[in-house]
C-alpha cells in the first residue's frame, strides 16, 4: 500500500498521458493514410477545406483534403513524439520529464478547453466540442497529478 500512495499519483499520470498519446498518435496515422489515400477522406471534409482556400485557387476538393490531413499528420504526430518523449521521461523519474509535463500537457490542455468552448456555444453546438472538453481536461489532470506533492516527493526518491 506505501507503494502506492508514494507513487500512485506518477503512475496516474503516465497512464491518463498514455491514453491520450495512444489516442492521438491514432488520429495521426489516420490523417497521414488520408493523406496518402484521399479516397479514405470524406467528401465533406474536402468541400470545408476547399471552401477555406483563397479565391482563385485552382485545387480540387480531394487534393485540397489529402494536403489539410497531411499537414494535420505532421501536427499531431509531433505532438504524440513530443508526448512520447515526456512520458520515457516520467518512467525514469527525469526531473526534466515533469517539468516538461507540466507545460506541454498545460498548454495542451488549455487550448483543447478553449477551443472546445467555441464549439460548444455554436449554434447547433459542434458535436465533437463535449469530447475536447474531456481531452483537455485529462490533460490539467496530467498537471495535477505531476504539480501534487506526492509526485514531487516520487522525483526526488530516484
Amino acid at each position: 500500500m506505501s507503494w502506492l500512495r508514494n507513487r500512485g499519483t506518477t503512475v496516474t499520470a503516465i497512464l491518463i498521458a498514455s491514453m491520450l498519446t495512444v489516442s492521438f498518435g491514432y488520429i495521426a496515422v489516420e490523417s497521414f493514410l488520408g493523406a496518402l489515400y484521399p479516397d479514405r477522406l470524406d467528401q465533406d471534409f474536402g468541400r470545408g477545406v476547399l471552401s477555406a482556400a483563397p479565391a482563385g485557387s485552382t485545387a480540387d476538393a480531394g487534393g485540397a483534403a489529402a494536403n489539410a490531413s497531411a499537414i494535420i499528420g505532421v501536427v499531431i504526430g509531433a505532438v504524440v513524439l513530443l508526448s512520447a518523449i515526456i512520458i520515457i521521461g516520467l518512467v525514469l523519474r527525469g526531473d526534466w520529464a515533469r517539468e516538461t509535463g507540466l507545460v506541454i500537457y498545460g498548454l495542451l490542455g488549455l487550448l483543447a478547453t478553449g477551443t472546445s468552448m467555441g464549439g460548444l456555444t455554436s449554434d447547433p453546438p459542434a458535436p465533437s466540442a463535449w469530447l475536447g472538453v474531456l481531452t483537455g481536461l485529462a490533460n490539467l489532470t496530467v498537471v495535477g497529478l505531476l504539480l501534487a506533492p506526492a509526485t514531487a516527493r516520487n522525483f526526488k526518491r530516484r
